[in-house]
């Protein structure tokens, strides 16, 4: 039986618990098994295609920035496969967006990191690294 979590902030947007609460809504309606493994936030597969994701969740703390760069730590440190997806599950706030602006879009590209933003509606959109929104200024609109 797999081990009932439990959030420290609760499970209301935009702490950790709604964040994995969402993605794990998300890929679950999209087909996909979701796999307990007590380490990572969220491991699922597709059983029809294969494709498989491995994904960090935060919610808002007093130490966005913080927890923010464990996450994206946890995320490079549990790197195994050349062919899995990697993301970072936040909630879509500026505080986040400020701290994805931090990083250099080429650094992002190069790790495949997949942003999964989080609205308080608990639907899940999911930035390609590369793409054309994988970097974010603060304000919500992406970098040039």
């Amino acid at each position: 039986m797999p081990a009932i979590r439990s959030y420290k902030r609760g499970l209301e947007f935009p702490h950790e618990g709604f964040v994995q609460l969402s993605i794990e809504a998300h890929f679950r309606a999209a087909g996909f098994d979701l796999i307990n493994d007590g380490q990572v936030d969220l491991l699922c597969t597709h059983p029809v295609t294969g494709e498989a994701w491995h994904i960090e969740a935060k919610g808002l703390t007093t130490q966005v920035g913080l927890d923010f760069r464990t996450g994206l730590g946890q995320l490079v440190q549990g790197m195994r496969s050349e062919t899995s997806k990697y993301g970072a599950a936040i909630p879509d706030t500026p505080a986040f967006r400020a701290q994805i602006a931090k990083l250099s879009p080429w650094v992002v590209s190069a790790l495949h990191i997949h942003w999964l933003l989080v609205s308080p509606d608990g639907s899940v959109h999911i930035v390609a690294p590369g793409g054309p929104n994988s970097s974010f200024k603060a304000d919500g609109f992406a970098a040039a």
